[in-house]
């Protein structure tokens, strides 16, 4: 069967088009890294509300010694693939903006939360462009620090179309990490599901991301117990791309089939403290109950898509606080400088 034009077009969106498929089968090298450009999308209606309560001044709050930052990016797929509005360059607007905060920031480590393409195996462009603001990440003379700024990539469900995830591999794998100082590990032969380590405020940390659906793979969950045992002293962050469904706060939001497996298979271990997802368009967030209930997990949701232009370039900014015992979050676009100042942009959760 031979689709073209405007029929192509409903049939991709409709998500109907048979693995393998693509418009793009090209292979060739990683992106290089390109100036951003300063050229805006035109504006299109928003498909969904996106972060709200939007002002150009930062919200304020108390800085105390040893505060640090950890950047959270929500899912990409519309930036790589310049589609809805989207545009590569807000991806790397958005990486451009995290080095040169890095050291006003204390910015220590990045979390992708998975879609990091629209088309995952079937369309290498999406890669490119995807290299091309994540490797700014690691250039030294960028970034100020010889093995540059740690960050980790979860796989979602997109990054595994047309052919499973060879092109997350090719360019995010375990050959890749390999020489960076802050990668621990990974499960299995790939780097689907891995961790890495770092320090920040006198306290040492891991972060494991796993893989779209990581629950239902029993080895896995074995595998990032053991991880997690292993690392006992280390304050744990999990990464997957699939936990919760949207909500405004003060509701709970309620998980995703994904979720419930991931949190239960790995909340016995007590230096767990926080997790974070994308997947569902939208934000929402969990305050959960652990054991005998004397420790909590907080689970936070972030995923912009639906906003104005594939996302307008929207990212976490999570600031955590050791002194105050705190994790201030904040919503914030490098694209077009705004802030979100609602309670689902803009919270506090405690943290000990």
């Amino acid at each position: 069967m031979t689709l073209t034009g405007r029929w192509m077009t409903i049939v991709v969106l409709l998500g109907l088009l048979p693995v393998g498929w693509a418009a793009d089968m090209d292979v060739g090298a990683p992106a290089t890294v390109s100036a951003v450009s300063t050229n805006k999308p035109v504006a299109k209606k928003k498909a969904s509300p996106g972060p709200t309560g939007l002002t150009d001044r930062e919200p304020t709050n108390a800085v105390a010694p040893g505060d640090f930052a950890i950047v959270a990016l929500p899912d990409t797929q519309f930036y790589t693939a310049t589609r809805n509005g989207g545009l590569p360059e807000m991806f790397t607007a958005q990486t451009d903006w995290i080095i040169s905060n890095r050291v006003s920031r204390h910015i220590v480590y990045v979390a992708h939360e998975g879609d990091i393409s629209n088309d995952g195996s079937a369309v290498i462009t999406q890669w490119r462009n995807a290299t091309n603001a994540m490797y700014r990440l690691e250039d030294p003379a960028r970034t100020g620090l010889p093995d540059g700024i740690p960050y980790g990539m979860a796989v979602g469900n997109h990054d595994t179309y047309g052919g499973g995830t060879a092109k997350f591999n090719q360019f995010f794998g375990t050959n890749h990490f390999a020489g960076h100082t802050y990668y621990g590990g990974h499960y299995g032969t790939n780097n689907d599901s891995h961790f890495d380590l770092f320090s920040a405020g006198g306290q040492d940390f891991i972060v494991l991301s796993l893989t779209m659906a990581a629950g239902s793979d029993a080895g896995l969950m074995r595998w990032a117990n053991t991880v997690l045992q292993s690392n006992v002293n280390r304050r744990a962050i999990v990464v997957t791309h699939s936990l919760l469904n949207p909500a405004p706060w003060p509701t709970p939001a309620a998980w995703t089939g994904e979720g419930p497996p991931i949190f239960s298979a790995l909340t016995n271990n007590p230096n767990l403290f926080l997790m974070l997802c994308g997947h569902r368009h939208g934000q929402g967030r969990r305050h959960e109950p652990v054991g005998d209930g004397s420790r909590q997990v907080d689970v936070v949701l972030a995923d912009y898509q639906d906003a104005e232009n594939g996302g307008d370039g929207f990212l976490r900014l999570m600031e955590l606080s050791p002194a105050n015992h705190a994790i201030r979050v904040k919503t914030f676009s490098p694209w077009t400088g705004q802030w979100s100042t609602n309670g689902d942009g803009y919270f506090t959760l405690e943290w000990r």
